[in-house]
């Protein structure tokens, strides 16, 4: 003898509520996410002021450089410690800290969004060629020779500087920075007389 059990219509009426419920909320979460990949491109093409995100967001989620590439190795790993130790500068230093960083980023907006390609070792060449112009338009050149301590102590003179050729052609063509030139010079020399 075969048994059929009936379940009662209010039962199946829940059941389809909770089903069409969970459906719902499936859809929302899936268009939720469509959003949020919106906003970080959005992100990518405006990095947000103030933020360290843009690196891993926009830079190595798309090239994958991983973490000795500039993405990771470099950009987020000084924009982090230059946040970190933010409160060691003047006002003048912190405002001049957070332009540099959006300056950086700016820079590379159109990397980070695809509008060029290029491999992980020509995204470092193109970032670095952007810094001794981020850092002097941003206005290192007026700061105080107590921030210019501070910064060189932050990220090292070599990171600073990178390539001193490029800087030092920057920083003639920017003017009244002959007081920086000097400094950077003299910061240079100590250092590598400190690693002999």
């Amino acid at each position: 003898m075969k048994l059929t059990t009936c379940v009662p219509y209010p039962l199946v009426a829940k059941f389809n509520l909770v089903l069409a419920l969970l459906i719902t909320y499936v859809q929302s979460q899936s268009t939720s996410s469509t959003l949020n990949a919106t906003t970080n491109l959005s992100d990518c093409s405006n990095p947000v002021y103030g933020s360290c995100a843009f690196y891993p967001d926009c830079l190595e989620s798309r090239f994958h450089c991983g973490p000795t590439g500039y993405p990771l190795g470099y950009g987020l790993k000084y924009c982090t410690k230059f946040s970190q130790e933010r409160s060691k500068l003047s006002t003048a230093g912190q405002t001049w800290m957070l332009n540099t960083m959006h300056c950086l980023q700016t820079a590379l907006i159109p990397e980070a969004t695809g509008e060029v390609q290029m491999t992980c070792q020509e995204l470092e060449e193109t970032a670095f060629e952007t810094h001794a112009g981020c850092y002097i338009g941003s206005g290192l050149c007026k700061l105080s020779p107590e921030d210019w301590v501070t910064i060189v102590g932050i990220v090292g003179v070599k990171t600073l500087v990178g390539s001193w050729d490029a800087v030092k052609e920057t920083l003639e063509a920017a003017g009244d920075c002959a007081e920086f030139i000097v400094f950077a010079t003299e910061s240079a020399i100590k250092k590598d007389i400190g690693e002999l």
